[in-house]
């Protein structure tokens, strides 16, 4: 959505613009709101030349961490400021600093700073990032793995906790480009055999993987995710609005 995978570091500023614009648009104090992206081209294009997701494997491991951190962190800033050009007060956070892993999976977190953020009403940005392993020595956490967690962690703070993940087709298409509109534990396996991963280079796993987790946080605590087309304008305002549910893919728990 916000780069273009096929271009190494290169950032789409008008679309991320438009999608801040959106979100101040939908803004009510009906709701608190994390936002959350990937690395694109910035993370994945490095991160792809030395396997970063994997760890320590070689002597150009520790540099290729280094590269792909400041990858996410370049993405990072500029999201940061398209948001802040629209007036939202939005703050950054890093991954790397409040998660640990352990083989590749949540370990430890520390979700104070998150919570206090929502609290006094700014808003929370998270990104795609590298983040320190006790196993592998590091290991790479996606911007919606990282989304997944903080969701179950702050679930029992809210009466409803949703998810939206905004990609470049509407929602999850059938091998005939049709919209799937309901995923659920019942038409998984059928569904899984029929979407792919990313077209471009993604090492944190493509659609499948967002499926996947989504529908986790469904069965496991009753969250609700959307999968929208984050190109089509307004879309993304409608969904926040609890409007237009076309062309969308629902995750859900039935």
């Amino acid at each position: 959505m916000i780069t273009d995978k096929n271009r190494a570091f290169y950032a789409k500023k008008k679309v991320i613009s438009r999608l801040a614009h959106e979100i101040k648009d939908s803004l009510s104090d009906k709701f608190d709101l994390i936002i959350g992206h990937g690395s694109g081209s910035f993370g994945h294009t490095v991160a792809s030349k030395y396997q970063t997701q994997k760890g320590i494997i070689n002597k150009d491991s520790i540099w290729g961490l280094s590269l792909v951190a400041d990858a996410a962190i370049q993405i990072n800033r500029i999201v940061v400021d398209e948001f802040l050009k629209t007036k939202l007060p939005v703050i950054s956070f890093a991954p790397a600093s409040f998660m640990m892993a352990k083989n590749q999976k949540l370990d430890k977190t520390l979700t104070s700073q998150i919570k206090n953020s929502l609290k006094i009403g700014s808003i929370p940005i998270i990104y795609g990032d590298m983040v320190m392993d006790s196993k592998q020595g590091f290991c790479i956490f996606s911007g919606e793995t990282t989304l997944d967690i903080l969701a179950k962690n702050l679930m029992h703070d809210y009466k409803n906790v949703w998810m939206i993940l905004c990609g470049d087709t509407n929602g999850v298409l059938n091998p005939n480009g049709q919209t799937i509109p309901k995923i659920n534990k019942q038409n998984f396996a059928k569904i899984s055999v029929e979407v792919g991963g990313s077209a471009s280079t993604d090492v944190t796993g493509g659609m499948l993987h967002k499926v996947k987790t989504s529908l986790d946080l469904a069965s496991s605590f009753g969250i609700k995710s959307y999968i929208i087309n984050g190109k089509t304008p307004n879309k993304l305002k409608e969904i926040l609005m609890g409007k237009n549910l076309q062309d969308v893919t629902l995750i859900c728990n039935q």
